[in-house]
């Protein structure tokens, strides 16, 4: 044990008795998370300065990855990817952990103190007084991460999110003249005291995106008085923090979770929630969640007093950027939970700019596939997949192909992401009574030659853009489907004649999104026997594999950007005529995908992986299982066939 090395160090040194030592290992047993160290100073058998001098002198001292590894929060494998990243960014190893979100930072916080000896404490809570700002400078307690907490008969407490050298300490003791007492906590939760403590301004920090708050119309200034009291700077600032933070990393919603301790903050980016570091302003967030809330809720001009029932709305703001300016549209959902509201604000970034087919990722076959089938005048195209597969970007994508002179196109969307010249783009609206179908109707009087209607929900829409599609209009759409196929069952479910459907389908493009690996980590790994083997593959294929290791780039993720994978069905005529008889969707797919040599979802997803361009895992995290255990076959006939 290296308690009981230490204390036999004392012993040796003659710094402590071996019946202290003994007493203090005796009392281990009853407190195993207090360090003999710690023990032999509260016991009054060794003073700290004695101990700190034996620990430095003779290098007993653990190393902090070494007690993270023996309290089993950390492997060896990651602690030295951690160890590498530190000293490559010269950042101490517990921020490093941290950013990697490796540990938590208690446990950080706990080893540290195991390490020195110290006694951890939890500061969340307690009530700090502004007195204490009278025994150190705010500027040194600043700079060296530390608070004061307590004084009583003579002693100062003071919390460290690392020890200070013993020289420093000395230097502190002369100047506050009194013995002080080193414990360890949180470095959030000292950051949150030296706020109290020292009534500490905030500062906000300059970011590359500025906000201006643009209303769409003059809302009735009829609140009470002290709701301008009750938003204080603070939380303005922090709501624009978060919200800036959100758009400069590319999320596309941003989560607010009340928990017991206040608020968490994440962000969905790449289709999975990350959580961000933002700072200083982060351990600002805890004490001010409710006000943050309220503050959303008066943008969004929702009752800030209805805490009990679930709440809808939106707001815009400009977003400057090196001089452009753009709009950015945010759709606000709230709902009550044990601690409190939680608030998803879903960022749909006006973006200006030519989507095409190639810049989402799409390979030159299915791009030149589509772009054959677009060519051909009439017809419904349909792009098929769950909410966040990227259907809305293919079809802007798709109506930036077709966006020539010579051409009238109109849109129905809900809302509008993207802003298209040359494009008359409408926005639904069910209160006044501008529904799809009721918009399609309208469009059809416009003389247009291309429509897209951002979703098929019912028979009424679904049936007009069909009939649109017979009279010589080229008609893009939307469905919520697993695979192509699928979306000739899902229209026959909705009692669309299975006749009218093989008369106007001319195109179903279903996809899923997944995410790229970093360009800036990747390196070469070995996947699971059990991953392998799910796919068909050989243990001793030969394949190369790689995976994101994790870096600042991508958050430590070792994913940064998605890519599409893709079936696409371009029916032929006799697969049209077989709808009439209504075919279930095993019996249909089977003619369309597995009696020809379309490529499936996962068939497009597999060849991504030899490229470096995704991993197995990611393939199994977003592609349906039951698509995984129909491909199977397919992909080891292709690999035996002809070697990836």
């Amino acid at each position: 044990m290296v308690e009981a090395k230490l204390g036999e160090l004392l012993v040796e040194k003659k710094v402590i008795t071996p019946e202290q030592f003994n007493l203090a290992f005796e009392m281990q047993r009853l407190h195993p998370d207090k360090p003999i160290g710690q023990l032999l100073c509260s016991m009054g058998f060794l003073s700290r300065e004695d101990l700190e001098q034996v620990l430095d002198i003779n290098k007993k001292r653990r190393k902090l990855g070494e007690i993270l590894v023996s309290q089993n929060l950390i492997n060896e494998e990651r602690l030295d990817s951690a160890l590498k990243i530190s000293l490559s960014e010269k950042v101490p190893l517990g921020k490093t952990l941290i950013r990697q979100r490796l540990v938590g930072e208690e446990h950080l916080a706990r080893a540290v103190a195991s390490q020195y000896d110290l006694k951890f404490i939890n500061l969340a809570g307690v009530r700090f007084d502004q007195q204490m700002s009278h025994f150190i400078n705010a500027s040194f307690a600043q700079r060296h991460r530390i608070a004061p907490v307590r004084c009583r008969d003579g002693v100062l407490t003071i919390a460290m999110a690392f020890p200070l050298q013993r020289e420093e300490l000395v230097q502190l003791e002369n100047w506050c003249k009194m013995r002080i007492i080193a414990v360890i906590a949180k470095e959030s939760d000292i950051l949150v005291a030296q706020q109290k403590i020292f009534n500490l301004q905030n500062a906000p920090n300059h970011e590359e995106l500025n906000f201006e708050v643009s209303e769409d119309q003059i809302r009735e200034s009829n609140k009470s008085r002290y709701v301008s009291d009750f938003i204080s700077a603070d939380v303005d600032f922090l709501v624009k923090r978060i919200i800036t933070t959100g758009i400069r990393d590319g999320a596309s919603d941003i989560h607010l979770e009340s928990t017991a301790l206040g608020m968490d903050v994440r962000f969905r980016i790449d289709g999975m929630l990350q959580t961000i570091e933002m700072g200083a302003d982060e351990v600002l967030i805890n004490p001010h969640a409710r006000q943050i809330v309220s503050k959303i809720k008066i943008m969004c001009d929702m009752d800030i007093a209805e805490r009990r029932r679930p709440q809808d709305s939106s707001f815009k703001m400009k977003v400057a950027k090196g001089g452009v300016v753009r709009g950015v549209d945010f759709r606000v959902s709230t709902v009550p939970t044990h601690f409190g509201e939680n608030v998803v604000i879903r960022i749909l970034d006006k973006r200006s700019g030519t989507l095409t087919l190639e810049s989402l990722g799409y390979s030159p076959d299915h791009v030149s596939l589509l772009h054959q089938a677009l060519d051909k005048p009439t017809g419904i195209f349909l792009v098929t997949g769950p909410t966040g597969s990227g259907k809305s970007s293919t079809l802007y994508a798709i109506l930036s192909h077709l966006n020539t002179p010579g051409v009238k196109t109109l849109t129905i969307e809900d809302p509008i992401e993207y802003t298209i010249d040359g494009i008359t783009q409408t926005e639904v609206n069910d209160i006044i009574g501008n529904t799809f179908a009721t918009l399609l109707r309208a469009f059809l009087r416009q003389d247009p030659d291309n429509i897209m209607v951002g979703e098929i929900r019912d028979l009424e829409t679904a049936t007009i853009a069909m009939r649109a599609a017979l009279t010589g209009h080229t008609v893009l759409s939307t469905l919520h489907t697993n695979d192509a196929t699928s979306a000739v069952t899902r229209l026959i479910d909705i009692g669309v004649e299975p006749s009218l459907i093989g008369s106007s389908l001319r195109c179903v493009l279903a996809q899923r999104l997944v995410r790229h690996i970093c360009r800036k980590c990747p390196v070469q790994y070995t996947p699971s026997d059990l991953v392998l083997s799910g796919f068909g593959i050989p243990l001793n294929s030969g394949l190369k594999f790689m995976q994101g290791k994790g870096c600042p780039e991508c958050n430590y993720t070792g994913f940064s950007g998605r890519l599409p994978i893709v079936e696409l069905w371009i029916p032929t005529s006799d697969e049209l005529l077989m709808l009439s008889r209504r075919p279930d969707n095993p019996t249909l797919r089977n003619t369309v995908f597995t009696q020809s040599d379309r490529l499936t979802m996962i068939e497009d997803g597999f060849r991504r992986v030899p490229a470096g361009e995704t991993t197995l895992e990611e393939l199994l995290r977003v592609v349906p299982f039951e698509q995984i255990e129909a491909g199977r076959d397919k992909i080891a006939k292709l690999f035996e066939a002809k070697p990836l």
